[in-house]
């Protein structure tokens, strides 16, 4: 199994349990060459509130959720098909847009 940090900022952390502070750590699992995708579709399953603004009614990674994989944005590196490390940070944050 490997193990990843997630990260999720400001409003995206009351879709994972109650609002305490603005940032919530978890420690996940994951199996094996997993993919960023298989991460947060199984942060989509066990969050359900999550997985609505994640994935929407279409099932695809919608861009309300700004996603950050070890400090770089997943276009950089393979999307969301970027294989996971054990140790591996990954941060979620709501994507604003406006000016």
């Amino acid at each position: 199994m490997t193990r990843v940090r997630v990260r999720v900022w400001a409003s995206l952390s009351g879709l994972f349990g109650p609002q305490t502070t603005r940032t919530s750590a978890l420690e996940v699992e994951v199996a094996d060459d997993s993919t960023l995708l298989d991460l947060l579709r199984s942060l989509g399953a066990t969050y359900p509130r999550f997985g609505a603004v994640m994935f929407g009614a279409s099932g695809e990674p919608s861009d309300q959720v700004s996603v950050v994989v070890n400090n770089r944005l997943p276009e950089l590196l393979d999307g969301f098909a970027t294989r996971l490390h054990d140790g591996d940070r990954v941060i979620l944050v709501q994507a604003y847009a406006g000016g």
